[in-house]
């Protein structure tokens, strides 16, 4: 996408001298409005300043090419629509102020070549690449989900390099340099012929063994490697010979362990968080949902609280809504269990999170997932969640704790429940 750049800039330099700028402090406005739209819709910080000129430029070659009937047929329009679709959708949105301004929709092509702007200012937004090979961890938002199965990756497989997780418009624009796999929570368009595992945010034994082999298929490790560094396994041979009391302290004892050989550290650490997480969940965050008809409803219900003191605006509850009938159940991350979230900049004031049962099980999405609790969480940035992610997780991941939680049927039981095992 940097060659067709260069060469769009220059034709649109070229054709601006020739015009002697005419209408451009018109057309400034419009481009700096698709700017800041586009980082609003898309998550990306692309700079207004760095672009903007050359973006005013080139909308004044398209305002003429439409004032005169004069199309352009992009070559590569079919491979911009497959390989950057959210690039290319999201440009599609923020360009319908000039389309009024110009009484006429602009072209998939016109639309393509814009997206180009934004895709290689997305691009040169990256950081020093990896010199190691490394696996992607993929999701809508990059937020909640994707942070979850990270914690998971980074503890299970502790020799091999995970990204910062990634949401789908930053996944399309990057070079994918020494990236040999991509794990994601959602459906991926495949590029450069680099393998796409997608699996839940909290993956079934299933999913693991389909992980495992994705990981060695890439060459990233063998076997005999993944038995070493899996705590799982380890803990399968412990109870071939011995009674484990405290399954989860011993689990976290030998993650401590493993990571001091490894000098990895994990992703949070759970004790020196603790009073945070407490704070997240304040008693009126935390109770029972009963008589709801749908799964909407039920989001919305639980979300509630979080619109009651000013941490979310109510577009962030559309957009989780939204978010879901697009991508699919993704944030039903497993026994019945909904992380409802989005993005920050989807209408986030504060950090918050709710915590509520159901009184019987909903469908998600046709009847793919069934949901029974919903945690509802508004992370401010990409950081300040991540113990209340990390402690979650821990959660979980014990055997017996979700299945006495749906045992609870009062919020003064389930309020004591909940903190007790924390």
């Amino acid at each position: 996408m940097v060659t067709p750049l260069k060469t769009l800039m220059g034709f649109s330099v070229h054709l601006n001298v020739q015009l002697k700028f005419y209408n451009l402090p018109k057309l400034k406005p419009f481009a700096v409005r698709m700017i800041s739209n586009f980082n609003h819709l898309s998550g990306a910080h692309v700079s207004i300043k760095s672009i903007s000129d050359s973006l005013t430029v080139h909308l004044l070659s398209t305002y003429y090419r439409a004032h005169y009937n004069m199309p352009f047929e992009y070559p590569d329009l079919k491979d911009i629509q497959q390989h950057y679709h959210h690039t290319f959708e999201i440009t599609r949105k923020v360009v319908v102020p000039f389309e009024k301004y110009i009484h006429q929709p602009l072209s998939d092509d016109e639309i393509a070549l814009i997206a180009i702007y934004f895709g290689g200012a997305i691009r040169e937004q990256k950081t020093s690449p990896s010199t190691q090979n490394e696996v992607l961890v993929v999701c809508s938002s990059g937020i909640g989900t994707s942070r979850l199965l990270l914690q998971q990756l980074e503890s299970r497989y502790r020799g091999i390099h995970f990204s910062s997780p990634m949401n789908v418009l930053q996944y399309e624009n990057s070079d994918l340099d020494n990236v040999q796999l991509v794990i994601s929570t959602i459906k991926l368009q495949a590029r450069r012929d680099i393998p796409i595992t997608t699996v839940s945010a909290f993956p079934s034994s299933l999913e693991w063994k389909i992980i495992d082999n994705a990981i060695i298929k890439a060459g990233l490790a063998t076997s005999d490697t993944l038995k070493i560094f899996n705590v799982d396994t380890l803990l399968d041979i412990v109870s071939n010979y011995a009674m484990i009391r405290n399954p989860m302290g011993l689990k976290l004892a030998l993650n401590d362990y493993l990571n001091q050989l490894t000098q990895e550290p994990l992703l949070a650490n759970s004790q020196e968080n603790l009073s945070e997480l407490i704070k997240l969940l304040p008693s009126e965050h935390v109770g029972f949902l009963t008589h709801q008809k749908s799964w909407k409803q039920a989001v919305r219900a639980s979300l509630s609280p979080l619109l009651e003191d000013y941490s979310i605006e109510k577009n962030y509850v559309d957009q989780i809504i939204n978010l879901t009938e697009t991508n699919g159940p993704y944030m039903v991350i497993g026994s019945g269990v909904m992380l409802a979230h989005a993005a920050p900049r989807d209408g986030v004031n504060s950090l918050g999170a709710t915590f509520f049962l159901l009184d019987h099980p909903l469908p998600v999405i046709n009847d793919q997932k069934m949901v029974r609790l919903i945690i509802g969480l508004a992370p401010i940035d990409y950081e300040k969640h991540l113990s209340f992610i990390s402690d979650l997780m821990k959660q979980l991941q014990q055997k017996d704790w979700l299945t006495n939680l749906y045992k609870l049927n009062s919020k003064n039981d389930l309020f004591k429940y909940l903190y007790k095992n924390i």
